[in-house]
């Protein structure tokens, strides 16, 4: 099967099991306050198993252990096509529509490599919308005209950036670059290299600062005036 045939196939599939989700939950119970993000990412990792428990293909879907905040996926399943079990890792995004120009951590890309490094390839991002309502909140579209935003993480915006706590940065608005597994894999470690880059630039200005002395010898006079006049009481 050509690979992009069988990653169209993935996020088509994908897509109409949220769609489903959304459709029979288009106003939760979930207000939509400070943890209203995690709340309904809780809801789709919950609904998304019992949608797929007799899918024609994702198989043995799994949710985040409650309160696993460092988990690497929200929900775990498998893509299984002709004999072939593919690992799939999905990780649900909740975005306030009033806040769609933001730029979120998506996640550290060590899971990433994690995942590559397992023999698997595919995180996959899932954005669903919402505002706020006078009784909690409903899922609305974007200002693309999208109910549900889906894409694999190799398909990131090449706008994206690792940030100096080693968490991946994207807009949310912006759209997604296709490419291949391998061009993704040289991207990302571009972007690694270059954000350890601007590290050590930040680091060396800095070093070149203490190094000058100036600060530390003003913070040491101001301290013995400050010393001298508690020794006067």
């Amino acid at each position: 099967m050509d690979i992009k045939e069988f990653e169209t196939l993935i996020l088509s599939e994908l897509k109409k099991v949220v769609e489903i989700i959304l459709q029979k939950n288009p106003e939760p119970n979930i207000s939509a306050k400070s943890r209203a993000g995690a709340e309904i990412s809780s809801l789709l990792e919950a609904q998304f198993v019992i949608e797929t428990q007799n899918h024609k293909y994702f198989k043995k879907s799994v949710a985040s252990p409650s309160g696993a905040t460092k988990n690497p996926w929200d929900v775990i399943t498998y893509f299984c096509i002709k004999g072939h079990e593919e690992v799939l890792w999905i990780d649900f995004k909740a975005v306030k529509v009033s806040s769609a120009d933001s730029n979120p951590d998506i996640g550290t890309p060590d899971k990433i490599i994690d995942l590559i490094y397992s023999g698997y390839f595919y995180l996959v991002y899932i954005f669903i919308y919402y505002e706020e309502t006078n009784n909690g909140l409903k899922f609305v579209k974007n200002a693309g005209n999208e109910l549900i935003k889906i894409y694999f993480l190799k398909d990131i915006s090449s706008t994206f950036r690792r940030n100096p706590k080693n968490q991946l940065q994207v807009n949310i608005s912006a759209k997604p670059d296709e490419r291949t597994r391998e061009d993704f894999i040289n991207v990302l470690f571009e972007k690694i290299e270059e954000s350890h880059r601007r590290q050590i630039d930040i680091s060396k200005k800095a070093l070149k600062e203490l190094q000058k002395g100036d600060i530390k010898k003003k913070l040491i006079e101001i301290n013995k005036q400050s010393e001298e006049k508690i020794k006067k009481l």
